[in-house]
């Protein structure tokens, strides 16, 4: 009878262990609201995007997704809380791949969040937008990009003010840099480098910087109040959210680079635990609501899935590196 007994509490805790490791990696996930780590100030790209997927993402057992902004660092800062959190699938964060990339090729991250942390899934491509602002532009006349050319030309001794958000090392001054240097007018440049793409736009507005470099995402509000002027898109093809605006291929310049965001976790991550979380946000990528509202935000909804994003990043580690190593 004690054998028999003995058997039947063996088997309980067998049977109660497989269903709580069940419960665990498959539909016990998630048992509470999932945090995102935006690693930006409140306003930016990323942002918007978190609270648009928070607003329209169904997560299973009734649970939601919550943010929090850490920002420093031009993203580095929130970007390593997240990688250093605990991989139980609670806290997770948004980035955009190519800053994750430089993070890496520039050495600035200790541990390479792009190789070792978990990729979850892309969302939309945001793309880089050359502005100036209401007062530059009465002031100098700038309403294209040639104008300031012409004027940075004429007035070799008066450096042009361009902000631009992140590191000397960030895909963000790669691409400002490689502009510069097709325009010719590397020389008339002074770069001023902020926290995020909310202190650009804010400077630029207060014309501590004439030139400035956002993405599209971040600028509607202040292209219809006027308090911006956009110039040139850096991509291959004009976007959808600004039809009148050039593109750098359109002018014959040879820089083009989109920024796609989505979303990633620490490294260890249950492999089910990303598949729940990956089918949640492909479900809000095909949502037409989510599709319109991105649109007019200046996003461009293109969701990639785990693998196929991973190996994306690694196509743009090999593009990039050139550039860090001269």
């Amino acid at each position: 009878m004690k054998k028999i007994l003995s058997l039947l509490i063996v088997l309980t805790l067998f049977t109660s262990a497989i269903f709580a490791a069940g419960q665990q990696g498959g539909a016990g996930y998630p048992a509470r609201p999932v945090t995102c780590i935006v690693p930006y100030a409140p306003g930016g790209g990323s942002d918007t995007l978190v609270r648009a997927v928070m607003r329209s993402i169904n997560l299973p057992n009734n649970q939601s997704m919550v943010a929090v902004n850490i920002d420093g660092a031009a993203g580095l800062t929130g970007g390593m809380r997240a990688f250093n959190s605990s991989s139980d699938g609670y806290t997770i964060m948004t980035h955009n791949t190519l800053d994750l990339v430089t993070y890496y090729l520039s050495g600035r991250d200790t541990i390479p969040i792009i190789n070792e942390g978990t990729t979850i899934a892309l969302m939309v491509n945001d793309y880089n937008v050359i502005s100036t602002n209401r007062i530059a532009a009465a002031e100098y006349g700038w309403r294209t990009i040639e104008d300031v050319v012409a004027w940075a030309r004429a007035n070799p001794n008066t450096r042009i003010r361009w902000g631009a958000s992140g590191s000397m090392q960030s895909d963000n001054m790669i691409s400002t840099v490689r502009l510069v240097r097709e325009l010719g007018i590397e020389d008339n440049v002074n770069f001023i480098l902020y926290e995020g793409g909310t202190p650009v736009r804010t400077a630029s507005m207060a014309n501590e910087v004439n030139i400035s470099m956002n993405t599209a995402s971040e600028l509607p509000g202040v292209i219809a109040s006027g308090d911006n002027i956009p110039l040139l898109v850096i991509h291959t093809q004009r976007i959808p959210t600004l039809p009148n605006v050039p593109s750098t291929m359109e002018k014959g310049i040879n820089v083009t680079m989109s920024k796609p965001r989505g979303f990633y976790g620490p490294r260890g991550m249950d492999p089910e635990h990303v598949r729940i979380l990956e089918n949640a946000l492909r479900e809000v990528s095909n949502d037409p609501e989510f599709r319109d509202s991105m649109s007019q935000l200046g996003f461009d909804v293109n969701f990639i899935d785990s693998a196929t994003a991973r190996q994306m990043a690694n196509q743009w580690i090999e593009e990039l590196r050139p550039f860090f190593q001269n």
